[in-house]
């Protein structure tokens, strides 16, 4: 392009590429001017909006990052509270689970406690003993002080097992000492003297020399004939020279014979306690008078039943 200043006038001419013909176009110098002006104010106002425009998008796009910084600030903050509130959630789960755990334990000790209690006191009553408050056969626990977890439950509990073991096993003992208390012949079967004693005597037919086997306890006809302790009956009937007689199987090898009896009240088979009636006296067979003869034998062996008999 080609500009070919005149004297008012600027020539403006349009050379193409083509085989077109060159193109003259004349602008005034004044209108070229304004013209020049107006796209100077046309681009500054372009440049002036570009610049307003970027101030504001800088501003705007500041605004929104700040914006943007704290709706992340906020929703780490509220993250973090969530976090802390499930962590919070999973501790408090974690300590209802072991209070849970703990009241169970407690539970447990507890109704091992009771049982051990109630032991004691089978055991001190069977002894003839006062029920008083126990001692929880010397397991102390204080409740300020202990922790019940899984070690120290366990320990107690098998500290609480052994003693319930040992009270169990005591009175497997006692019950087996009462039941032997309870099955010596150590009752007299009548009130009244002792006319014959255990051993060598004279016969009461003659001045031969016999050995008796029982003591004879002179009593009224009819008196009631009561066991010398616990046993079962095992013979209820005549037998020569004894008479009517019953005899009582009191275990651990132990039999008591009851003779001359004028009636017989229990039958083979039935159990009796001391004190209990099983005859009324008499003379029946070998019998110089009413009396009752009571003997004790050992494994089959008469013995001294004074030896049994209380004063």
């Amino acid at each position: 392009m080609h500009i070919k200043k005149k004297d008012e006038c600027i020539n403006i001419m349009i050379v193409p590429n083509s085989k077109s013909d060159i193109k003259n176009i004349k602008i005034k110098k004044s209108t070229f001017k304004a013209a020049i002006i107006a796209a100077m104010i046309f681009l500054l106002g372009i440049f002036s909006s570009a610049f307003y425009f970027a101030g504001k998008y800088t501003y705007l796009y500041a605004t929104i990052k700040e914006k943007d910084n704290i709706i992340a600030e906020k929703n780490k903050t509220i993250s973090l509270k969530d976090q802390k509130i499930a962590e919070m959630k999973d501790l408090n789960d974690v300590q209802d689970k072991k209070i849970a755990m703990l009241n169970d334990n407690a539970k447990k000790i507890n109704d091992k406690i009771k049982s051990l209690d109630e032991l004691e006191q089978k055991v001190r009553r069977m002894v003839g003993l006062s029920t008083q408050k126990t001692s929880r056969g010397g397991i102390t626990r204080d409740s300020r002080s202990l922790m019940l977890d899984e070690k120290t439950t366990n320990e107690l509990s098998d500290e609480i097992d052994n003693k319930i073991y040992e009270y169990k096993t005591l009175i497997d003992d006692i019950n087996k000492r009462l039941d032997y208390l309870a099955s010596l012949p150590s009752a007299y079967p009548v009130t009244g003297s002792i006319t014959s004693p255990f051993g060598s005597r004279t016969s009461p037919y003659g001045e031969s020399s016999e050995f008796h086997p029982g003591i004879d306890i002179a009593v009224g006809y009819g008196t009631p004939v009561k066991a010398a302790g616990k046993g079962v009956v095992t013979y209820a009937g005549w037998l020569s020279g004894y008479g009517n007689v019953v005899m009582i199987n009191h275990g651990y090898g132990i039999t008591s014979v009851y003779g001359h009896n004028s009636q017989l009240l229990v039958k083979v088979g039935q159990t009796v306690n001391r004190g209990d009636i099983i005859a009324k006296s008499g003379s029946t067979g070998r019998s110089t008078g009413p009396h009752v003869h009571f003997e004790i034998r050992l494994n089959g062996n008469p013995v001294d039943p004074l030896k049994y008999l209380g004063k």
